[in-house]
């Protein structure tokens, strides 16, 4: 029992310290944002515009800025606890090398894989299931990925949002739990909470479906590069889409979303008969780390 709750708090309180972060960041960007705001109309002889600042104009220009710093403090927290606690870090993460290629079909299979997931959640918005759920979801799609500048949009949405996501989920906690559960039950244990993290129920949903497969990645090939890889290119190819899709003619979206469902199987069932050879999907666990937290 006392094992049990040692790796309940560790997977929980890891996956809680990126939402907490995410407040705890918005704290100094605001205030940099606003003293700059400030000294702005001060400098142009109108400091009393500081007064009328507009509060969702206010969160929509920081978003981006404290999501790349959430993320620094998210990694640096989550280390330091590890040295605190005199428990190993980086050895917990699955940075074993592999094959470029994989890495590549990865990203492609991510990348894929944008198109085809939006219009399945069109086509169930469509049925009129729970409409105050979709509206929720779409608002908050749009203020992450409208007015926004589109390099903090890759940088923050693109990389490091995938690169801490992927070490707090798939790193730490996946590690954590399959070296004392199952590899299935790991699996679908993280995706839970990667789920729920997102605080969005649309969202929350296909990132858990996501998140399986995601943990598959990492299990089948013992390490965190290829899901890496996977998270980037979804995000990036929903960045690029949000700020060059409106462009496409009818007959392009088509055509694409034809090949991105061509793509998916063809690269996962890559990536699935490559890491068999490789290493049988059988997890690796260090010896020396032993079962426990």
């Amino acid at each position: 029992m006392k094992k049990f709750f040692k790796v309940f708090f560790y997977c929980t309180g890891f996956a809680a310290l990126c939402i907490v972060m995410q407040f705890i960041a918005a704290i100094p960007v605001s205030a940099a944002y606003i003293f700059l705001k400030s000294f702005q109309y001060a400098l142009s002889g109108n400091p009393e515009l500081a007064m009328n600042l507009d509060l969702m104009t206010v969160v929509n220009d920081i978003l981006m800025p404290s999501y790349i710093l959430s993320a620094i403090l998210t990694f640096f927290s989550a280390w330091i606890i590890h040295a605190v606690f005199r428990r190993k870090f980086f050895e917990r993460l699955s940075l074993n090398r592999t094959s470029p290629v994989y890495t590549a079909v990865s990203f492609l299979a991510g990348c894929a894989m944008q198109m085809p997931l939006s219009f399945i959640i069109t086509l169930v918005e469509k049925t009129g299931i729970a409409p105050d759920l979709f509206e929720e979801y779409t608002q908050h799609v749009e203020q992450l990925m409208s007015n926004q500048n589109t390099v903090l949009q890759i940088l923050a949405v693109g990389i490091m949002a995938p690169l801490i996501e992927e070490i707090i989920f798939r790193g730490l906690i996946l590690n954590q739990l399959k070296r004392n559960i199952p590899a299935t039950a790991a699996i679908l244990i993280q995706a839970i909470l990667f789920g729920f993290v997102h605080l969005n129920v649309v969202q929350g949903t296909y990132a858990f479906v996501m998140a399986v497969l995601m943990g598959m990645l990492t299990v089948w090939f013992d390490s965190l590069f290829v899901s890496i890889a996977f998270h980037m290119g979804m995000n990036l190819s929903g960045v690029i889409l949000s700020e060059f899709g409106a462009g496409l003619s009818d007959a392009a979206g088509v055509i694409m979303l034809a090949v991105s469902f061509i793509l998916i199987p063809l690269c996962i069932m890559f990536l699935y008969f490559k890491s068999a050879k490789g290493n049988s999907h059988t997890p690796k666990v260090n010896p020396t780390e032993g079962a426990g937290v």
